[in-house]
């Protein structure tokens, strides 16, 4: 009997960082997940659907149709180095709907679904508390797979010290309302992210692909865009850090390759992630079991192996 598929939502600040665009190649190549719609978070007022546009593009000249587009809520300030990257793409011809309100989107496809979706956060939470405000009962409907948070470790190699996290910290607000609500947690915090580098053989066979795949293609010229942005030469031999593909690799593997603990958090002032009695559970990946089983997990699927 075939498995039945994971609904999934995917809550990004795609635009920022690359990760984020590695992210979203991952789970276009997880046919386990099915993959309702993607929503971007802190999209700027000057255009409110600036990071929209980078979704759609990646996923439409991915050779992907059918998948719905949200806008997330706009804010004053944000670093989208990546839009220049889109600027060309006719959000017009994107072949699936496009929401101007993302939230209400994902309201709707969360209180729509036969099943529990998972909504996987890789940027800071403002959209799913937006949500939260304006339809509780979705956190009886769905759960929350986030990168987000530290634990025991941050980004250092060196000195084992826990580390204020960005997605927490740009809207600390956000993530205490999603921490107060009472739906399912589980993050993948920086003690499993921070130091997630694909090089060697695996890199070089997604380099391989860039011609004939287009997926691979299409990732790569995004990662061409971000390394001029931030005037980086090393795309030659390696990636950036991909922090965000590890809540992809999380919603297809569940806990098969992390050690999973679970904590009582809370958030403080300063958007650390702390143990506290009085604070709510949440499931955390604290540690790899085989990290060069996620790298060619990653290789694997982005190749369409």
């Amino acid at each position: 009997m075939e498995k039945k598929k994971i609904p999934v939502i995917l809550d990004t600040d795609i635009g920022g960082d690359i990760d984020d665009s590695w992210a979203l190649a991952l789970l276009l190549r997880c046919p386990e997940l099915d993959l309702r719609l993607v929503v971007t978070a802190l999209e700027g007022g000057a255009d409110p659907v600036s990071r929209a546009r980078i979704v759609a593009k990646q996923i439409a000249e991915s050779g992907y149709d059918g998948i719905a587009v949200g806008a997330g809520l706009p804010v004053e300030e944000h670093s989208c180095t990546m839009c220049g990257w889109a600027d060309d793409y006719d959000l017009s011809s994107y072949p699936a709907p496009l929401h101007k309100d993302g939230i209400g989107a994902m309201i709707d496809t969360v209180m729509s679904s036969d099943e529990p979706v998972t909504i996987i956060c890789i940027g800071p939470l403002t959209n799913i508390a937006e949500a939260l405000r304006r339809e509780p009962r979705i956190a009886d409907k769905a759960r929350i797979l986030a990168v987000m948070g530290s634990i025991y470790n941050g980004h250092s190699l060196d000195i084992i010290a826990k580390a204020s996290d960005y997605n927490v910290r740009a809207d600390i607000p956000a993530a205490r309302a999603v921490f107060a609500a009472p739906w399912d947690i589980t993050i993948a915090p920086l003690d499993i992210t921070a130091h997630l580098v694909i090089g060697d053989d695996n890199y070089w066979h997604i380099l391989s692909k860039r011609d004939t795949d287009p997926v691979c293609k299409t990732v790569l010229s995004a990662f061409d865009c971000w390394m001029v942005e931030h005037n980086c030469t090393y795309y030659k031999t390696h990636t950036t850090s991909l922090y965000d593909t590890s809540a992809v690799y999380m919603a297809v593997t569940g806990d098969l390759n992390v050690i999973m603990e679970d904590h009582l958090l809370s958030i403080d002032d300063g958007g650390y992630t702390n143990d506290d009695h009085e604070g709510r559970p949440v499931h955390c990946a604290v540690y790899w079991k085989y990290k060069d089983m996620f790298y060619k997990f990653v290789t694997d699927r982005l190749c369409n192996n």
